[in-house]
Protein backbone atom coordinates (compact mmCIF):
# COMPACT_ATOMS: atom_id res chain seq x y z
CA UNK A 1 0.00 0.00 0.00
CA UNK A 2 1.21 2.82 -1.16
CA UNK A 3 1.37 6.12 1.82
CA UNK A 4 1.67 9.70 1.96
CA UNK A 5 4.10 10.91 4.56
CA UNK A 6 5.93 14.22 5.61
CA UNK A 7 9.45 14.18 4.09
CA UNK A 8 10.71 14.74 7.93
CA UNK A 9 9.30 11.39 8.56
CA UNK A 10 11.12 9.44 5.83
CA UNK A 11 13.24 6.73 7.20
CA UNK A 12 16.25 4.40 6.14
CA UNK A 13 15.26 1.15 4.85
CA UNK A 14 11.57 2.83 3.60
CA UNK A 15 10.67 2.30 -0.01
CA UNK A 16 10.11 5.42 -1.73
CA UNK A 17 7.50 5.19 -4.64
CA UNK A 18 7.20 9.12 -5.22
CA UNK A 19 8.04 13.02 -4.16
CA UNK A 20 5.87 16.12 -4.38
CA UNK A 21 6.98 19.83 -3.93
CA UNK A 22 5.54 21.81 -1.66
CA UNK A 23 2.34 23.72 -4.40
CA UNK A 24 4.15 21.73 -7.02
CA UNK A 25 0.90 20.68 -9.64
CA UNK A 26 1.76 16.94 -9.52
CA UNK A 27 3.63 13.76 -7.93
CA UNK A 28 6.83 12.90 -9.43
CA UNK A 29 6.10 8.62 -9.08
CA UNK A 30 9.38 6.34 -9.99
CA UNK A 31 9.54 3.58 -12.21
CA UNK A 32 11.02 1.44 -9.72
CA UNK A 33 10.53 1.72 -6.10
CA UNK A 34 13.64 3.07 -4.48
CA UNK A 35 15.49 2.02 -1.33
CA UNK A 36 16.35 5.06 1.04
CA UNK A 37 19.62 4.25 1.80
CA UNK A 38 20.48 6.54 4.59
CA UNK A 39 20.30 10.12 5.38
CA UNK A 40 22.24 11.45 3.15
CA UNK A 41 19.38 10.42 0.58
CA UNK A 42 17.01 12.17 2.99
CA UNK A 43 18.65 15.63 2.89
CA UNK A 44 18.97 15.68 -0.84
CA UNK A 45 15.33 15.77 -1.45
CA UNK A 46 15.08 18.17 1.48
CA UNK A 47 17.94 20.13 -0.51
CA UNK A 48 15.87 19.55 -3.73
CA UNK A 49 12.80 21.53 -2.36
CA UNK A 50 10.65 17.88 -1.92
CA UNK A 51 8.06 18.15 1.12
CA UNK A 52 5.87 15.36 0.83
CA UNK A 53 7.06 11.39 0.16
CA UNK A 54 5.21 8.60 -1.00
CA UNK A 55 5.99 5.31 0.71
CA UNK A 56 5.16 1.63 0.08
CA UNK A 57 4.55 0.34 3.83
CA UNK A 58 4.23 -3.12 2.53
CA UNK A 59 7.24 -3.85 0.42
CA UNK A 60 7.87 -7.04 -0.63
CA UNK A 61 9.26 -9.23 -3.70
CA UNK A 62 6.63 -9.70 -6.49
CA UNK A 63 6.19 -12.98 -7.92
CA UNK A 64 8.50 -14.10 -10.83
CA UNK A 65 6.98 -13.75 -14.56
CA UNK A 66 5.83 -16.58 -15.80
CA UNK A 67 7.50 -18.11 -18.75
CA UNK A 68 6.76 -16.57 -22.29
CA UNK A 69 4.07 -19.00 -23.83
CA UNK A 70 5.39 -18.95 -27.88
CA UNK A 71 2.13 -20.35 -28.95
CA UNK A 72 0.01 -19.06 -32.45
CA UNK A 73 -2.47 -16.75 -31.46
CA UNK A 74 -6.19 -17.27 -32.33
CA UNK A 75 -7.33 -15.31 -35.30
CA UNK A 76 -11.95 2.02 -33.13
CA UNK A 77 -10.02 3.89 -35.65
CA UNK A 78 -6.60 5.15 -34.63
CA UNK A 79 -5.14 8.54 -35.03
CA UNK A 80 -4.30 9.01 -38.67
CA UNK A 81 -0.36 9.27 -38.26
CA UNK A 82 2.14 6.73 -36.97
CA UNK A 83 3.46 8.42 -34.23
CA UNK A 84 1.89 7.92 -31.05
CA UNK A 85 -0.35 10.06 -29.44
CA UNK A 86 0.67 12.38 -26.47
CA UNK A 87 0.93 11.56 -22.81
CA UNK A 88 1.87 12.03 -19.47
CA UNK A 89 7.94 5.92 -16.35
CA UNK A 90 7.40 9.40 -14.33
CA UNK A 91 3.66 10.67 -14.58
CA UNK A 92 1.75 14.06 -12.72
CA UNK A 93 -0.59 13.20 -10.41
CA UNK A 94 -3.99 14.60 -12.70
CA UNK A 95 -2.84 11.94 -15.50
CA UNK A 96 -2.63 9.17 -12.32
CA UNK A 97 -4.90 8.04 -9.55
CA UNK A 98 -2.01 5.43 -8.11
CA UNK A 99 1.98 5.32 -8.59
CA UNK A 100 2.95 2.49 -11.44
CA UNK A 101 4.01 -0.33 -9.79
CA UNK A 102 7.29 -1.66 -9.91
CA UNK A 103 8.24 -3.95 -12.50
CA UNK A 104 8.17 -7.16 -11.63
CA UNK A 105 10.97 -9.63 -11.36
CA UNK A 106 12.54 -11.14 -13.70
CA UNK A 107 14.54 -14.20 -12.30
CA UNK A 108 18.13 -14.78 -12.72
CA UNK A 109 19.86 -12.01 -14.05
CA UNK A 110 21.40 -12.62 -17.79
CA UNK A 111 25.23 -12.62 -17.43
CA UNK A 112 27.33 -11.31 -19.99
CA UNK A 113 30.09 -13.25 -21.70
CA UNK A 114 32.01 -10.39 -22.61
CA UNK A 115 32.98 -6.92 -21.56
CA UNK A 116 30.81 -3.86 -23.16
CA UNK A 117 33.87 -2.32 -24.55
CA UNK A 118 35.04 -5.20 -26.26
CA UNK A 119 31.96 -6.29 -27.15
CA UNK A 120 30.64 -3.26 -28.80
CA UNK A 121 33.53 -2.81 -31.76
CA UNK A 122 31.59 -6.23 -33.01
CA UNK A 123 28.17 -4.97 -33.12
CA UNK A 124 28.98 -1.93 -34.56
CA UNK A 125 29.93 -4.03 -37.56
CA UNK A 126 27.20 -6.16 -37.31
CA UNK A 127 24.53 -3.20 -36.94
CA UNK A 128 26.27 -1.45 -39.97
CA UNK A 129 26.45 -4.86 -42.13
CA UNK A 130 22.41 -5.28 -40.99
CA UNK A 131 21.21 -1.91 -42.15
CA UNK A 132 23.22 -2.70 -45.63
CA UNK A 133 21.46 -5.84 -45.92
CA UNK A 134 17.84 -4.26 -45.12
CA UNK A 135 18.77 -1.39 -47.44
CA UNK A 136 19.11 -4.00 -50.25
CA UNK A 137 16.30 -5.98 -49.91
CA UNK A 138 13.99 -3.17 -49.57
CA UNK A 139 14.60 -2.23 -52.66
CA UNK A 140 14.15 -5.29 -54.06
CA UNK A 141 10.94 -5.89 -52.47
CA UNK A 142 10.29 -2.28 -54.27
CA UNK A 143 11.38 -3.38 -57.45
CA UNK A 144 9.16 -6.65 -57.15
CA UNK A 145 12.25 -8.93 -56.63
CA UNK A 146 11.62 -11.97 -54.06
CA UNK A 147 13.65 -11.77 -50.82
CA UNK A 148 16.14 -14.15 -49.91
CA UNK A 149 15.86 -15.00 -46.53
CA UNK A 150 19.73 -16.52 -45.98
CA UNK A 151 21.35 -13.74 -45.48
CA UNK A 152 18.53 -12.35 -43.11
CA UNK A 153 18.76 -15.41 -40.78
CA UNK A 154 22.60 -15.44 -40.90
CA UNK A 155 22.60 -11.59 -40.06
CA UNK A 156 19.97 -11.93 -37.41
CA UNK A 157 22.08 -15.01 -35.89
CA UNK A 158 25.05 -12.25 -35.49
CA UNK A 159 22.90 -10.22 -33.35
CA UNK A 160 21.54 -12.97 -31.25
CA UNK A 161 24.74 -13.93 -30.62
CA UNK A 162 25.77 -10.24 -29.34
CA UNK A 163 23.15 -9.71 -27.11
CA UNK A 164 24.37 -13.01 -25.56
CA UNK A 165 27.95 -12.14 -25.25
CA UNK A 166 27.14 -8.29 -23.40
CA UNK A 167 23.26 -7.27 -23.44
CA UNK A 168 23.99 -3.65 -23.78
CA UNK A 169 26.53 -3.43 -26.83
CA UNK A 170 23.97 -3.87 -29.82
CA UNK A 171 21.50 -1.98 -27.82
CA UNK A 172 23.57 0.53 -26.91
CA UNK A 173 23.71 1.41 -30.76
CA UNK A 174 20.00 1.37 -31.46
CA UNK A 175 20.57 5.11 -30.06
CA UNK A 176 22.61 6.15 -33.45
CA UNK A 177 19.94 8.07 -35.89
CA UNK A 178 20.30 9.48 -39.21
CA UNK A 179 17.10 11.45 -40.92
CA UNK A 180 18.11 10.16 -44.32
CA UNK A 181 18.56 5.91 -43.97
CA UNK A 182 15.57 6.38 -41.42
CA UNK A 183 13.76 3.49 -42.95
CA UNK A 184 17.13 1.23 -42.95
CA UNK A 185 18.05 1.98 -39.58
CA UNK A 186 14.96 1.60 -37.92
CA UNK A 187 14.21 -2.20 -39.49
CA UNK A 188 17.53 -2.93 -37.85
CA UNK A 189 16.87 -0.49 -34.69
CA UNK A 190 13.34 -2.52 -33.88
CA UNK A 191 15.19 -5.62 -34.24
CA UNK A 192 17.92 -4.96 -31.70
CA UNK A 193 15.72 -4.21 -29.28
CA UNK A 194 13.26 -6.53 -29.82
CA UNK A 195 16.15 -9.18 -29.10
CA UNK A 196 17.60 -7.19 -26.45
CA UNK A 197 13.66 -7.66 -24.28
CA UNK A 198 13.63 -10.86 -25.89
CA UNK A 199 16.63 -11.58 -23.78
CA UNK A 200 15.10 -10.11 -20.60
CA UNK A 201 11.97 -12.33 -21.12
CA UNK A 202 14.35 -15.63 -20.56
CA UNK A 203 13.90 -16.59 -24.43
CA UNK A 204 15.87 -18.78 -26.06
CA UNK A 205 18.20 -18.35 -29.60
CA UNK A 206 16.01 -19.99 -31.19
CA UNK A 207 13.13 -18.24 -30.56
CA UNK A 208 15.11 -14.80 -30.50
CA UNK A 209 16.14 -15.48 -33.95
CA UNK A 210 12.68 -15.95 -35.43
CA UNK A 211 11.86 -12.63 -33.40
CA UNK A 212 14.59 -11.06 -34.66
CA UNK A 213 13.82 -11.68 -37.97
CA UNK A 214 10.26 -10.65 -38.12
CA UNK A 215 11.04 -7.50 -36.30
CA UNK A 216 13.95 -6.67 -39.26
CA UNK A 217 11.27 -7.81 -41.72
CA UNK A 218 8.17 -5.73 -39.71
CA UNK A 219 7.83 -2.78 -42.33
CA UNK A 220 8.63 -5.11 -45.48
CA UNK A 221 5.26 -4.66 -46.65
CA UNK A 222 5.65 -0.29 -46.90
CA UNK A 223 7.65 -0.66 -49.64
CA UNK A 224 4.66 -1.63 -51.71
CA UNK A 225 3.12 1.84 -50.29
CA UNK A 226 3.63 4.40 -52.51
CA UNK A 227 6.54 6.68 -51.65
CA UNK A 228 4.77 10.33 -51.69
CA UNK A 229 2.44 8.70 -48.86
CA UNK A 230 5.08 7.18 -46.85
CA UNK A 231 7.63 10.85 -46.91
CA UNK A 232 4.22 13.07 -46.90
CA UNK A 233 5.38 15.70 -44.26
CA UNK A 234 1.68 16.59 -43.28
CA UNK A 235 -1.58 14.93 -42.20
CA UNK A 236 -2.74 12.31 -43.84
CA UNK A 237 -6.12 12.24 -45.89
CA UNK A 238 -8.39 9.30 -45.14
CA UNK A 239 -7.66 7.87 -47.97
CA UNK A 240 -3.60 8.19 -47.44
CA UNK A 241 -4.13 6.52 -44.35
CA UNK A 242 -6.14 3.26 -45.55
CA UNK A 243 -3.56 2.88 -48.01
CA UNK A 244 -0.78 2.99 -44.72
CA UNK A 245 -3.09 0.71 -43.12
CA UNK A 246 -2.85 -2.21 -45.61
CA UNK A 247 0.97 -2.90 -44.81
CA UNK A 248 1.43 -5.14 -42.24
CA UNK A 249 -0.93 -7.10 -44.50
CA UNK A 250 1.12 -6.95 -47.53
CA UNK A 251 4.40 -7.24 -45.51
CA UNK A 252 2.49 -10.79 -44.09
CA UNK A 253 1.87 -11.98 -48.09
CA UNK A 254 5.47 -11.09 -48.79
CA UNK A 255 6.70 -13.60 -46.15
CA UNK A 256 4.33 -15.84 -46.88
CA UNK A 257 6.00 -16.62 -49.79
CA UNK A 258 9.39 -16.38 -49.05
CA UNK A 259 11.16 -19.97 -47.87
CA UNK A 260 13.31 -19.77 -44.85
CA UNK A 261 10.51 -17.73 -42.63
CA UNK A 262 8.74 -18.59 -39.91
CA UNK A 263 5.01 -18.26 -39.18
CA UNK A 264 6.24 -16.85 -35.88
CA UNK A 265 8.19 -14.37 -37.56
CA UNK A 266 5.63 -13.58 -39.85
CA UNK A 267 3.05 -12.80 -37.11
CA UNK A 268 5.43 -9.51 -36.19
CA UNK A 269 4.69 -7.90 -39.77
CA UNK A 270 0.87 -8.76 -39.83
CA UNK A 271 0.34 -7.67 -36.35
CA UNK A 272 2.99 -5.12 -35.20
CA UNK A 273 0.21 -2.20 -35.54
CA UNK A 274 -2.35 -4.12 -33.06
CA UNK A 275 -2.64 -2.86 -29.96
CA UNK A 276 -3.03 -4.48 -26.60
CA UNK A 277 -6.45 -2.82 -25.66
CA UNK A 278 -7.63 -3.64 -29.72
CA UNK A 279 -7.32 -0.46 -30.46
CA UNK A 280 -5.09 -0.82 -33.40
CA UNK A 281 -5.21 -2.02 -36.96
CA UNK A 282 -4.56 -5.22 -38.85
CA UNK A 283 -7.17 -7.48 -37.54
CA UNK A 284 -8.52 -5.51 -35.19
CA UNK A 285 -7.22 -8.19 -32.45
CA UNK A 286 -5.80 -7.98 -28.46
CA UNK A 287 -4.49 -8.67 -25.40
CA UNK A 288 -2.80 -12.39 -25.92
CA UNK A 289 -4.61 -12.53 -28.96
CA UNK A 290 -1.70 -10.75 -30.76
CA UNK A 291 1.38 -13.31 -31.14
CA UNK A 292 3.87 -12.45 -28.05
CA UNK A 293 6.24 -11.34 -31.02
CA UNK A 294 4.49 -9.04 -32.41
CA UNK A 295 3.73 -7.42 -29.09
CA UNK A 296 7.33 -7.04 -28.20
CA UNK A 297 8.16 -5.69 -31.84
CA UNK A 298 5.68 -3.04 -31.13
CA UNK A 299 7.01 -1.72 -28.16
CA UNK A 300 10.09 -1.46 -29.98
CA UNK A 301 9.00 -0.15 -33.08
CA UNK A 302 7.02 2.07 -31.13
CA UNK A 303 10.23 3.72 -28.91
CA UNK A 304 12.39 3.57 -31.76
CA UNK A 305 10.00 5.62 -33.80
CA UNK A 306 9.65 8.07 -30.93
CA UNK A 307 13.24 8.73 -30.59
CA UNK A 308 14.07 9.45 -34.11
CA UNK A 309 13.59 12.50 -36.63
CA UNK A 310 10.97 11.86 -38.98
CA UNK A 311 9.58 13.95 -42.13
CA UNK A 312 6.21 14.39 -39.28
CA UNK A 313 7.70 14.36 -35.69
CA UNK A 314 11.32 15.36 -34.36
CA UNK A 315 12.55 12.89 -31.78
CA UNK A 316 11.92 12.66 -28.06
CA UNK A 317 14.70 12.70 -25.61
CA UNK A 318 14.98 9.07 -24.42
CA UNK A 319 13.18 9.80 -21.14
CA UNK A 320 10.43 11.88 -22.56
CA UNK A 321 9.36 8.57 -24.96
CA UNK A 322 9.49 6.25 -21.71
CA UNK A 323 7.45 8.38 -19.75
CA UNK A 324 4.82 8.36 -22.66
CA UNK A 325 4.79 4.69 -23.51
CA UNK A 326 4.96 4.13 -19.61
CA UNK A 327 1.71 6.01 -19.42
CA UNK A 328 0.23 4.06 -22.30
CA UNK A 329 0.61 1.09 -20.71
CA UNK A 330 -1.97 -1.71 -20.87
CA UNK A 331 -3.57 0.49 -23.52
CA UNK A 332 -1.06 0.17 -26.78
CA UNK A 333 1.47 -1.99 -25.43
CA UNK A 334 1.36 -5.10 -22.57
CA UNK A 335 2.52 -3.62 -19.46
CA UNK A 336 5.02 -5.93 -18.46
CA UNK A 337 7.12 -5.39 -21.99
CA UNK A 338 7.28 -1.90 -21.59
CA UNK A 339 8.53 -2.47 -18.30
CA UNK A 340 11.52 -4.67 -19.63
CA UNK A 341 12.16 -1.92 -22.36
CA UNK A 342 13.19 0.17 -19.38
CA UNK A 343 14.83 -2.56 -17.80
CA UNK A 344 16.93 -3.36 -21.26
CA UNK A 345 18.10 0.54 -21.71
CA UNK A 346 17.31 2.29 -18.31
CA UNK A 347 15.71 5.57 -18.05
CA UNK A 348 18.89 6.92 -19.70
CA UNK A 349 20.52 4.47 -22.05
CA UNK A 350 24.24 4.36 -22.58
CA UNK A 351 25.20 7.25 -24.46
CA UNK A 352 22.87 9.25 -23.41
CA UNK A 353 24.28 13.42 -22.47
CA UNK A 354 22.28 14.24 -18.94
CA UNK A 355 22.63 17.35 -16.53
CA UNK A 356 23.59 16.78 -13.27
CA UNK A 357 21.77 18.38 -10.14
CA UNK A 358 25.77 20.10 -9.99
CA UNK A 359 24.95 21.83 -13.44
CA UNK A 360 27.75 19.32 -14.76
CA UNK A 361 27.23 17.42 -18.22
CA UNK A 362 27.90 14.17 -18.34
CA UNK A 363 27.15 10.93 -20.87
CA UNK A 364 25.84 7.22 -19.50
CA UNK A 365 28.59 5.02 -19.68
CA UNK A 366 26.70 2.19 -18.22
CA UNK A 367 23.17 0.98 -16.44
CA UNK A 368 22.61 0.54 -12.97
CA UNK A 369 19.89 -2.04 -13.71
CA UNK A 370 18.90 -2.31 -10.03
CA UNK A 371 18.94 1.73 -9.77
CA UNK A 372 17.63 2.99 -13.22
CA UNK A 373 17.91 6.60 -12.73
CA UNK A 374 21.66 6.06 -11.36
CA UNK A 375 23.55 5.25 -14.20
CA UNK A 376 27.68 4.80 -14.35
CA UNK A 377 28.36 8.31 -16.25
CA UNK A 378 31.24 9.44 -17.81
CA UNK A 379 31.68 13.34 -16.73
CA UNK A 380 32.91 15.42 -19.75
CA UNK A 381 31.35 19.40 -18.97
CA UNK A 382 32.46 21.26 -15.76
CA UNK A 383 28.89 23.05 -14.12
CA UNK A 384 30.16 26.50 -16.18
CA UNK A 385 30.31 24.44 -19.44
CA UNK A 386 34.04 23.89 -19.93
CA UNK A 387 34.91 20.88 -21.16
CA UNK A 388 36.82 18.74 -19.00
CA UNK A 389 40.58 17.90 -19.75
CA UNK A 390 40.51 14.32 -19.14
CA UNK A 391 36.92 13.00 -18.61
CA UNK A 392 36.56 10.65 -15.53
CA UNK A 393 33.43 8.24 -14.56
CA UNK A 394 31.06 8.81 -11.49
CA UNK A 395 29.17 5.66 -10.20
CA UNK A 396 25.87 7.94 -9.51
CA UNK A 397 24.57 5.10 -7.10
CA UNK A 398 27.43 5.67 -5.21
CA UNK A 399 26.79 9.68 -4.51
CA UNK A 400 25.26 11.41 -2.66
CA UNK A 401 25.69 14.78 -4.04
CA UNK A 402 25.32 14.38 -8.00
CA UNK A 403 22.10 12.96 -9.47
CA UNK A 404 20.90 13.30 -12.73
CA UNK A 405 18.06 16.09 -13.61
CA UNK A 406 17.55 15.81 -17.34
CA UNK A 407 18.52 14.40 -20.34
CA UNK A 408 19.71 16.76 -23.60
CA UNK A 409 19.85 16.96 -26.70
CA UNK A 410 23.91 16.42 -27.79
CA UNK A 411 23.91 18.53 -30.66
CA UNK A 412 27.01 18.82 -32.19
CA UNK A 413 28.87 16.56 -29.64
CA UNK A 414 26.97 13.47 -30.85
CA UNK A 415 29.89 11.91 -33.31
CA UNK A 416 32.00 12.25 -29.84
CA UNK A 417 29.69 10.42 -27.63
CA UNK A 418 30.13 7.27 -29.79
CA UNK A 419 34.23 7.38 -29.06
CA UNK A 420 33.52 8.60 -25.79
CA UNK A 421 31.28 4.79 -24.59
CA UNK A 422 33.71 2.73 -26.87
Amino acid sequence: MIKKIGIDELKPGMYLSGLEKEGAAGVIFFVNNILVDGEGDIRRFIESGYRSAYVDIEEELPAPLPPVPIDEPRSKEPEKTEAVEEAGIIADAQTLTEPPAPPEEEGPAAVDRVDFHEAVKEAKEIRREAQDLVRGFMANVRMGKEIEAGPINESVDRMVGSVFKNQDALASLARLKSFDDYTFAHSVNVSILAIAIGRQMGLDEGSLHDLGVGAILHDIGKMLIPEAILKKPGPLSDAEYAEIKKHPMLGSEILLKTKGISDSSRHVSLHHHERFDGAGYGERISGEEIHVFARVAAVADTYDAMTSNRVYQKALLPEEALKKMYALRGKQFEPSLVERLVKCLGIYPIGTLVELNTGEMSVVRSLNRDHPLQPNVLMVFDKSGSRLPKPFEVDLKDEIGRWVVTSKDPGEFAPEIENLIA
